[in-house]
């Protein structure tokens, strides 16, 4: 009996037992979440890109005006990375002045999701240290690029 625990706590180890949670099993749910996030921020991009801001073609409205008649910190957004990935930042601003810095974020997750795939595979790695450190940067990353949100929203409810 003490042999079998220690041949599944083996197996476990290596990634062999399908139906325990292992190492093997974290590392692949790490690695589709930051496959999953750099698809979204690349379809962001596709449809940054594939839509004209001169046409005004785009299929998403703000929901935000659509109620209340007044525009929000993101109006304009969609415009504003058209035209970041057109290279014309300064029109860009002024379609929406927090554009770039929303843009920049995606930009750095978009390169952090993908290193850390490339890092994962390449070499063993303490999962949980990675994900704690992956986690705070994302957090704090967030907090600065969208602050403008925060603050908007904070005074429509008080």
């Amino acid at each position: 009996m003490n042999w079998s625990r220690t041949q599944q706590q083996k197996e476990i180890l290596q990634g062999k037992n399908k139906n325990t949670p292992g190492p093997s099993n974290e590392k692949n749910t790490y690695l589709a979440i930051n496959a999953i996030f750099a698809g979204i921020i690349i379809l962001v991009f596709i449809y940054s890109g594939f839509f004209c801001p001169e046409k005004n073609d785009y299929p998403l409205e703000c929901i935000h005006e659509k109620i209340t008649g007044q525009p929000c910190p993101s109006c304009g957004l969609s415009r504003s990375f058209s035209f970041i990935m057109r290279g014309d930042i300064s029109t860009a601003a002024s379609y929406n002045e927090y554009g770039l810095r929303v843009f920049l974020f995606f930009l750095f997750q978009l390169v952090m999701r993908l290193s850390n795939i490339v890092y994962i595979l390449r070499k063993p790695v303490h999962l949980k240290e990675l994900t704690i450190i992956d986690s705070s940067i994302a957090i704090i990353t967030f907090i600065l690029a969208f602050r403008q949100f925060f603050v908007y929203y904070l005074k429509l409810l008080f």
